[in-house]
């Protein structure tokens, strides 16, 4: 909900703000984001838990596969069902491109195995944040430079600090043998990388995305932000326990839904 549902959606809102549309026509879009974004995060996490149930066995034991609680078989049609259904309502909402281009990727990462190697894993997460923010904004009005530079300032953000995602993991991602950032260059490197990241973060999105608008409230946000970013920089070197980095992981995903309804009062 924190990385694709509540954040898109928001980014729907701001689309709808900047163009000026009436609150009935704003609520109608809100409403066909919701329902296109929940089908985008159920098509990936389904696909995600039909390949992962070995590797949920040690990081996610909790999950339904891997307690029984679904059926295997079941997730196999629901995930068809999806596949299907998804590009079905994007053609009807005018976003048939972004949906496909979600598909695919996230087929690749989770049938083809790229989340098996760093890189590619980490690139297909900044090309679905990507897709996802286009299709947003595009649900509503034609992309414009604007709205492609939030789109874009908030996909190479995600797609360079996303290993913070795997430092959680691990001890399942060792079993089963997945070439993860922080095991590819090592644990300590990460964490060193991911304080800096997070450390400069507020100071990207400040000058890209915050002080253009010229908005009083939206100064407010930027330092709220800055406040999440800095905190995520500081737990990452400090709060080392697969536990901790799960609830570090967790402010990042709210840092970045915090970014896009800060689009609906910047925008």
């Amino acid at each position: 909900m924190w990385t694709t549902v509540l954040p898109a959606t928001a980014f729907v809102l701001a689309a709808g703000r900047h163009s000026g549309h009436s609150g009935g026509r704003i609520a109608v879009d809100f409403l066909c984001g919701a329902l296109y974004f929940w089908l985008y995060i159920y098509g990936f996490t389904l696909t995600n838990q039909l390949y992962g149930v070995e590797e949920d066995r040690v990081n996610k034991p909790f999950r339904p596969l891997v307690t029984g609680r679904s059926s295997y078989r079941g997730a196999q049609r629901r995930a068809v069902v999806v596949l299907l259904l998804f590009p079905l309502v994007a053609w009807w909402l005018g976003v048939l491109f972004w949906a496909l281009a979600w598909e695919a990727t996230y087929l690749l990462t989770n049938v083809a195995r790229w989340e098996r190697h760093w890189f590619l894993k980490n690139l297909s997460m900044g090309i679905g944040v990507t897709v996802q923010l286009a299709a947003a904004w595009s649900i509503v009005t034609p992309l414009t430079p604007l709205a492609w530079r939030w789109v874009m300032t908030l996909a190479v953000s995600i797609w360079l600090l996303i290993p913070l995602q795997d430092l959680r993991d691990v001890k399942g991602d060792l079993v089963n043998d997945r070439k993860t950032f922080p095991i590819a260059l090592g644990e300590r490197f990460t964490r060193v990388y991911l304080a800096t990241g997070f450390a400069l973060l507020p100071v990207v999105v400040h000058l890209l995305l915050i002080a253009p608008g010229r908005s009083s409230w939206g100064l407010l946000l930027d330092a709220v932000l800055a406040a999440i970013s800095w905190l995520v920089a500081v737990r990452v070197v400090t709060r080392r326990a697969p536990e901790e980095d799960h609830v570090t992981y967790r402010r990042f995903e709210q840092w970045y839904t915090l970014a896009l309804i800060t689009a609906i009062i910047v925008l």
